[in-house]
């Protein structure tokens, strides 16, 4: 029986082992497959980062996207360019569609989803012709004209529907593990806000 025992003992040793090996095993295979984020994942990131600081309308990155020149012309009217941009890009988002990738190529398509420059400065065109037309501002300083034409302008910006645009291919390098933007998406971005 002694032996018996000390034989049951030394195979339940044994098992137990075992199964401290395995589950040791499947931790550390979870912990490899599990050390990083997949491409798929690293190029969504490297597409949406600049994106999601739009989106959230991170101020350095609103006034990021105005020229010197657009910053001067907006606050010339009375504007804070900021506040322009926050209004301009109210309701901006995005959506990406599937990932293909081609060794260290890849192209995700991009449909960003904001109001445009036409509509807005179409509807100023038509606002501004109105009021000359009636007279409503014949008798006004140039300071108040001034103030008119600022605040018709963030008016019309917040009216503004956001629009989907037609989705844009965005191409990707990939340089050791990280995917590197190729395509302007800037210019892109640009675009799809101008109309």
């Amino acid at each position: 029986m002694n032996s018996e025992a000390l034989d049951f003992k030394s195979i339940s040793i044994r098992v137990v082992c075992i199964t401290a090996i395995a589950i040791a095993t499947g931790f550390l295979l979870l912990a490899l497959t599990g050390c990083g984020p997949s491409n798929e994942e690293r190029i969504e990131q490297a597409v949406s980062q600049p994106l999601e600081a739009i989106k959230a309308k991170d101020e350095a990155t609103l006034t990021s996207l105005l020229s010197d020149d657009a910053k001067q012309q907006i606050s010339d009217i009375g504007i804070d360019p900021a506040s322009y941009m926050s209004a301009y890009l109210d309701g901006f988002d995005y959506a990406l569609g599937p990932i293909t990738i081609n060794k260290d190529t890849a192209t995700v398509d991009l449909t960003i989803t904001c109001k445009t420059t036409d509509s807005i400065f179409s509807a100023l065109q038509q606002k501004a012709t109105e009021d000359f037309e009636s007279g409503a501002s014949a008798n006004n300083t140039e300071e108040q004209t001034k103030s008119e034409v600022a605040e018709n302008t963030l008016d019309l910006i917040n009216a503004a529907p956001p629009v989907q645009h037609d989705p844009i291919t965005v191409t990707l390098h990939k340089v050791d593990k990280s995917w590197i933007v190729e395509s302007d998406i800037n210019g892109a971005l640009l675009k799809a806000l101008q109309g």
